[in-house]
């Protein structure tokens, strides 16, 4: 029985040194946010991973007075992890709640094994668009 105990400890430790339990993810990301022609100070943009319960937010900052933002995020996963930006804004809303904008991050941007992954540039966008699939939220 001792013998059994110990030989299951021994394969559940080498498990998770071979990752079988999950491998450290990253993804980066940066971006410029505008309202028009100026400048989105202030906006609070999440860098998450969406899983079938409940989400983890790998990393959460606000823009600076420029409308730029930098997020950088790890997570542990068996699978391949799903990233998205969340970016919650008012621009050109007088409606209760913030706008809610959730963007796919492709694949190629997550890093494994901890290698720096190439930075998902969002680049400079103008918040007045109207998505489809845009919701709010109330935060």
């Amino acid at each position: 029985m001792k013998l059994s105990l110990l030989l299951c400890c021994i394969l559940l430790i080498s498990c998770q040194v071979d990752g079988l339990f999950g491998r450290m993810q990253r993804v980066i990301a940066t971006g410029e946010l505008f309202c028009g022609t100026k400048s989105a100070a202030g906006v609070k943009v999440k860098l998450i991973d969406i899983d079938t319960g409940p989400d983890d937010v790998m990393d959460e900052k606000y823009t600076d007075s420029n409308g730029k933002f930098h997020v950088d995020g790890q997570t542990e996963e068996i699978t391949s992890i799903d990233p998205v930006l969340k970016i919650y804004h008012d621009c050109n809303d007088g409606k209760p709640g913030k706008r809610r904008w959730k963007l796919d991050i492709p694949k190629k941007y997550i890093g494994t094994s901890g290698k720096t992954p190439p930075v998902f540039d969002l680049g400079r966008v103008n918040l007045e668009a109207i998505l489809h699939d845009e919701e709010r939220d109330f935060i």
